[in-house]
């Protein structure tokens, strides 16, 4: 099939926009460029980022590849985010919706990024390399969890955090960008964007002499907190139940990176229930990059087995794991392998969020993976395209 895809350019705004708005719009009203501010701005570098085939001069088919700097440890991983993905109804069954996402595939191989996201159906999305895996957490909190802990302390208070009050967002976005793991949000001019996605709504979290000791972003009826930062663990549990506290209805839900260690081990403890899912549609691209800087976090949320294990993934190669008291060492080599997969395997023995053990009989030659595994490959709901 010969087609041809372009990139949109900061011209194309109004008609890109509309189009996509009028397909997401079939089943109710969307509006992108107020739900995700933080990828679909009228600029050139912004535009450029969605793939598109025109018909009769037309825009018929648009997905939007959107280039993302991760910052895992030490490392920083090139992610492609691959969002609105859409194909006007007259053109439906053409192809061309496969014809964009194979060639934002192949984008992305030959340009070096290392992974790849998305949100959406599993098995549509499986055709093009993606799979369902990593982890997504939650715990819930109710105001007798609240009761028995902490008892009658007294709570912090939150207020709106608007883009205008510049000092408090500085703050937030430091906050932000101390995570061992986190995507690179930009300044303070643009990170205000990633916290109202999603029509979320951020919040500062104030102490009684008015300073602020952290910030939250919560859904439109503050039952779903996505993101909560503090200064220390012990300010975000203060945050968690002062916003519990807060709430008539007595109760709230959290999600949790997986690399957020101490702070999803003391929550644990306290919550009332814990739900665990995939975090997405992943494909990995640079095996060695992505399992090795996973690793290394993972080493840091407690002490890894000593172990040399050499896996097989087809169409990649064999990838050699080894560790020894603190380092980790991740790289291609042509060594035997002690059990070969194909990728969409690999992808749920590394990554979750089941056990290898639940996913395949691991051999045990690569015993260590049942030690080591799932590593912690989550994406915020914020940084979400």
């Amino acid at each position: 099939m010969s087609v041809d895809v372009v990139q949109l350019t900061a011209a194309d705004w109004d008609e890109g926009l509309a189009f996509i708005n009028e397909v997401f719009g079939e089943h109710r009203e969307h509006n992108f460029a107020t739900l995700l501010p933080s990828i679909y701005q009228p600029t050139q570098e912004f535009m450029a980022n969605n793939h598109a085939v025109r018909e009769d001069g037309r825009i018929r088919a648009v997905v939007g590849l959107f280039p993302l700097h991760w910052q895992v440890g030490d490392v920083c991983l090139r992610v492609g985010g691959i969002g609105g993905v859409s194909t006007h109804r007259s053109v439906r069954g053409k192809g061309y919706m496969k014809v964009l996402m194979n060639h934002c595939v192949e984008k992305m191989r030959t340009e070096g990024y290392d992974l790849s996201w998305l949100g959406g159906q599993r098995q549509r999305y499986g055709y093009f390399g993606y799979e369902k895996c990593g982890q997504q957490l939650s715990i819930s909190l109710t105001s007798a969890n609240v009761r028995h802990v902490f008892g009658d302390n007294k709570p912090l208070r939150f207020e709106p955090l608007a883009a205008g009050y510049t000092a408090r967002i500085d703050v937030a976005r430091q906050l932000h960008d101390a995570q061992r793991v986190h995507n690179q949000r930009g300044g303070v001019d643009v990170f205000p964007r990633f916290l109202v996605s999603w029509y979320h709504q951020p919040y500062a979290a104030l102490d009684d002499t008015g300073a602020m000791v952290g910030y939250l972003v919560a859904d439109a009826d503050g039952g779903s907190v996505v993101e909560l930062l503090g200064q220390d663990t012990t300010t975000e549990l203060d945050m968690a139940r002062s916003w519990v506290q807060s709430r008539e209805a007595g109760s709230a839900r959290f999600d949790i990176g997986p690399t957020r260690f101490e702070f999803l081990q003391r929550m644990g403890a306290i919550g009332e229930g814990l739900s665990l899912g995939s975090s997405g549609n992943w494909q990995i691209y640079d095996w060695a990059a992505t399992v090795g800087a996973l690793l290394q976090v993972r080493a840091a949320g407690g002490a890894l087995a000593d172990g040399d294990v050499i896996v097989g993934i087809e169409g990649y190669g064999n990838l050699r794991i080894l560790v020894h008291g603190t380092q980790v060492t991740c790289v291609q080599v042509t060594d035997a392998a002690a059990v070969t997969w194909n990728a969409c395997i690999a992808m749920r023995v590394f990554f979750g969020p089941m056990p290898p053990s639940a996913v395949v009989q691991v051999p045990r030659a690569a015993a260590q993976l049942l030690a080591w595994c799932p590593l912690p490959l989550g994406w915020p709901c914020q940084d979400g395209v």
